[in-house]
């Protein structure tokens, strides 16, 4: 179980910068037999929104901000290599931050989640250009895509991405998340009703029980 006391220790380590510490309290957690998802929503996602409102109020640096992103990316990388997978499925997906869209920690551990949970799992990171996700695509043919933004800003570019897959790959499913998309209609918002919107792990957690 993650405590409040569990979790402003480790809040208080990713802001020291202290990595050992941070992986310390992740390895105890899941000796004791925490779930990945429990860690990711109330470690990893908790403590790094929690650093961006104190960045937003100037309660810390953006080094402080760069170097909890940083040592987060490392943890989820390795949380991947020592978590068993529930069985190794015959499925793939692309995860890809839109061009231009460099926020990429969310996406990188929905990708993280696809690869615990037994998918093979690419991840392009942050701000990859729109004609190199469609060649990717055509390279791989994945079961999924997913697209993530998190500017509002970014949208027309979503959009336009959407409409370039679905013109090329009519079948290809898709699935999209990122803060810019709370609360917004996404049929509307792409022309496409086939297209899911996945606002947390626990919609992504149920998405991946139709497999």
């Amino acid at each position: 179980m993650i405590t409040e006391g569990i979790y402003y220790q480790y809040l208080d380590s990713l802001l020291e910068g202290d990595k050992a510490t941070c992986k310390s309290i992740v390895e105890e957690l899941l000796a004791e037999g925490e779930s990945i998802k429990e860690i990711y929503l109330g470690l990893f996602q908790r403590s790094m929104y929690r650093i961006g409102q104190m960045w937003e109020r100037e309660r810390c640096s953006i080094a402080d901000e760069h170097i909890a992103t940083k040592i987060t990316e490392a943890l989820i990388d390795w949380s991947i290599e020592v978590s068993k997978c529930k069985g190794k499925k015959d499925k793939s997906v692309i995860i890809a931050c839109i061009d231009k869209e460099y926020h990429e920690l969310g996406a990188k551990m929905v990708a993280g989640y696809f690869e615990i949970n037994g998918w093979n799992s690419t991840f392009l990171g942050s701000s990859t250009p729109l004609s190199e996700i469609i060649r990717l695509i055509g390279k791989k043919q994945p079961d999924v895509v997913g697209l993530s933004v998190n500017f509002y800003m970014n949208i027309p570019r979503l959009t336009k991405l959407v409409s370039m897959i679905k013109t090329k790959y009519p079948t290809q499913e898709i699935i999209i998340g990122g803060q810019a998309l709370a609360g917004k209609d996404i049929k509307n918002l792409t022309g496409y009703n086939d297209i899911k919107y996945i606002s947390c792990l626990n919609k992504l957690d149920e998405y991946l029980a139709a497999y």
